[in-house]
């Protein structure tokens, strides 16, 4: 019989420790509503940490875009003519003005083409291409542009 009642006993104790809990559960969450109404200004500050963290994840996708824009343009970029070296010089000595000229147009890696126009005496003049990767040539290069594509590769636009 001791047992029994001591049995009630736990279960009555139990039972009132779970109403007691579960009232001050219920306190902390009213009390945690009107905090987070508070700080939302009116409205249900989880929801508004939900909206914030869903706008974080639109903009780190769209800052993702942007980078990989960028490295397609950078690779894009790579490709086109940025460095730029012009000499000017007389194709003869008794020439004036510096009329003939060695132009040089080169890409990030330093591939491209010289163009050698060369004045003649009788006031016509030739043009003259060749093809430059990674800055030689297999033909034969002039000093003038032997200068031009150095002047090129140091001079980035």
């Amino acid at each position: 019989m001791n047992l029994d009642i001591v049995l009630i006993m736990i279960t009555v104790i139990s039972i009132i420790t779970s109403i007691i809990s579960l009232y001050y559960t219920f306190q902390t969450k009213k009390r945690y509503e009107k905090v987070a109404l508070k700080l939302g200004g009116g409205m249900d500050f989880s929801e508004l940490l939900k909206d914030y963290i869903s706008k974080v994840d639109d903009l780190n996708e769209k800052d993702n875009k942007i980078v990989e824009y960028c490295n397609t343009l950078n690779k894009k970029n790579m490709q086109c003519i940025n460095k730029i070296g012009l000499i000017r010089y007389n194709s003869y000595e008794d020439t004036k003005n510096k009329l003939s000229f060695t132009l040089a147009l080169l890409n990030y890696e330093n591939s491209g083409i010289v163009l050698n126009s060369i004045y003649t005496k009788d006031g016509g003049s030739n043009i003259y291409s060749k093809e430059i990767i990674k800055g030689t040539s297999k033909l034969n290069l002039s000093k003038e542009e032997e200068d031009a594509i150095n002047k090129a590769i140091n001079n980035k636009l």
